[in-house]
Protein backbone atom coordinates (compact mmCIF):
# COMPACT_ATOMS: atom_id res chain seq x y z
CA UNK A 1 0.00 0.00 0.00
CA UNK A 2 1.22 3.45 -0.67
CA UNK A 3 -0.25 6.25 1.76
CA UNK A 4 -1.36 9.38 -0.24
CA UNK A 5 -0.46 12.29 1.92
CA UNK A 6 -3.62 14.44 2.77
CA UNK A 7 -4.09 17.97 2.11
CA UNK A 8 -1.43 19.79 4.46
CA UNK A 9 1.13 16.87 5.25
CA UNK A 10 3.54 16.09 5.92
CA UNK A 11 4.10 18.66 8.72
CA UNK A 12 7.85 19.89 10.36
CA UNK A 13 7.84 19.02 13.85
CA UNK A 14 11.77 20.12 14.42
CA UNK A 15 13.84 17.83 12.35
CA UNK A 16 10.83 15.29 11.83
CA UNK A 17 7.65 15.04 10.00
CA UNK A 18 4.57 13.99 10.89
CA UNK A 19 2.15 12.91 8.21
CA UNK A 20 -1.38 11.57 7.58
CA UNK A 21 -2.38 10.02 4.38
CA UNK A 22 -4.43 6.96 2.74
CA UNK A 23 -4.17 4.07 1.04
CA UNK A 24 -5.99 1.17 -1.10
CA UNK A 25 -5.89 -2.05 0.12
CA UNK A 26 -4.76 -4.94 -1.85
CA UNK A 27 -6.92 -6.62 -4.79
CA UNK A 28 -5.44 -9.78 -3.27
CA UNK A 29 -3.84 -9.65 0.75
CA UNK A 30 -0.85 -12.10 1.03
CA UNK A 31 -0.63 -13.54 4.99
CA UNK A 32 2.15 -11.87 6.75
CA UNK A 33 1.22 -8.60 5.76
CA UNK A 34 0.69 -5.42 3.09
CA UNK A 35 4.64 -3.46 2.71
CA UNK A 36 3.75 -0.27 3.16
CA UNK A 37 5.25 3.17 1.73
CA UNK A 38 4.91 6.72 1.27
CA UNK A 39 3.99 8.51 -1.76
CA UNK A 40 7.13 10.09 -1.79
CA UNK A 41 10.38 7.70 -1.88
CA UNK A 42 12.66 10.01 -0.20
CA UNK A 43 10.34 10.03 2.98
CA UNK A 44 10.99 7.07 4.96
CA UNK A 45 8.79 6.24 8.11
CA UNK A 46 9.96 6.59 11.65
CA UNK A 47 6.36 5.20 12.44
CA UNK A 48 2.92 4.48 11.88
CA UNK A 49 0.19 4.30 14.11
CA UNK A 50 -2.42 1.26 14.53
CA UNK A 51 -5.56 2.32 12.18
CA UNK A 52 -9.47 1.15 12.02
CA UNK A 53 -10.64 1.36 8.50
CA UNK A 54 -13.57 3.81 7.74
CA UNK A 55 -15.90 0.48 7.37
CA UNK A 56 -15.38 -0.46 10.45
CA UNK A 57 -14.23 -3.80 9.19
CA UNK A 58 -10.38 -4.15 9.07
CA UNK A 59 -7.92 -2.97 12.18
CA UNK A 60 -4.75 -2.40 10.52
CA UNK A 61 -1.09 -3.05 12.40
CA UNK A 62 1.77 -1.97 11.48
CA UNK A 63 5.11 -3.54 12.22
CA UNK A 64 8.84 -2.11 11.10
CA UNK A 65 11.46 -4.96 9.36
CA UNK A 66 13.84 -4.53 12.83
CA UNK A 67 14.33 -1.83 14.75
CA UNK A 68 15.93 1.55 13.43
CA UNK A 69 16.08 3.69 11.24
CA UNK A 70 15.72 3.30 7.21
CA UNK A 71 12.92 0.50 7.85
CA UNK A 72 10.63 -1.11 5.99
CA UNK A 73 7.19 -1.12 7.33
CA UNK A 74 4.45 -3.44 6.82
CA UNK A 75 0.54 -3.57 7.84
CA UNK A 76 -1.32 -6.53 8.60
CA UNK A 77 -4.68 -6.61 8.60
CA UNK A 78 -6.86 -8.08 10.95
CA UNK A 79 -10.83 -8.75 11.45
CA UNK A 80 -12.34 -6.09 12.98
CA UNK A 81 -15.98 -7.91 13.07
CA UNK A 82 -16.50 -11.07 13.59
CA UNK A 83 -18.73 -11.72 11.14
CA UNK A 84 -16.18 -11.60 8.85
CA UNK A 85 -13.12 -14.14 10.53
CA UNK A 86 -11.95 -14.75 14.33
CA UNK A 87 -11.88 -11.54 15.54
CA UNK A 88 -8.04 -9.93 15.77
CA UNK A 89 -7.29 -12.56 13.36
CA UNK A 90 -5.07 -11.81 10.29
CA UNK A 91 -7.51 -11.70 6.66
CA UNK A 92 -7.22 -15.11 5.17
CA UNK A 93 -4.74 -14.79 1.87
CA UNK A 94 -6.57 -13.62 -1.07
CA UNK A 95 -8.93 -12.03 0.31
CA UNK A 96 -9.98 -8.69 -2.11
CA UNK A 97 -9.14 -5.57 0.32
CA UNK A 98 -9.39 -3.15 -2.59
CA UNK A 99 -12.55 -1.66 -1.73
CA UNK A 100 -11.07 -0.18 1.58
CA UNK A 101 -9.59 3.09 1.80
CA UNK A 102 -7.91 3.35 5.17
CA UNK A 103 -6.38 6.62 6.80
CA UNK A 104 -3.46 6.05 8.93
CA UNK A 105 -0.69 8.62 10.58
CA UNK A 106 2.68 8.55 11.89
CA UNK A 107 6.31 10.27 11.95
CA UNK A 108 8.69 10.09 8.75
CA UNK A 109 11.86 11.65 7.70
CA UNK A 110 13.47 12.50 4.26
CA UNK A 111 17.29 10.72 4.03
Amino acid sequence: MILTFNNGYPDYIGYRQAFVGNGTGPASYVTGGDPTTLQNSRRLIDIIFPALTPSGNYFLVPYPAAVGERQAWTVKWLYAKSSLGTLFSEVTSGTNLSAETPEMAGFCGQY
